[in-house]
């Protein structure tokens, strides 16, 4: 089974951060990188446009995540 970034043809570094970076509450996601590839698909997110049904199966997917340990 391939994963969501795969399918986007995408790291999972880049596709986390570019799916961040899609919410526009969100004005400074932080980012780490302990090698410079690291670092690079963190950059690399900046340029991604995910497309909308990307996006809404991302949100679905962490909804229950993004709720907190309160409502679990």
């Amino acid at each position: 089974m391939k994963s969501q970034a795969d399918l986007a043809g995408l790291s999972l570094t880049t596709l986390a951060v570019a799916w961040v970076l899609s919410n526009p509450i969100i004005t400074a996601p932080i980012i780490g990188a302990s090698r410079p590839q690291q670092l690079a698909d963190n950059l690399k997110a900046v340029q991604v446009k995910l497309d909308d049904s990307l996006k809404q199966k991302l949100d679905d997917l962490t909804a229950e995540y993004r709720r907190g340990d309160s409502l679990r």
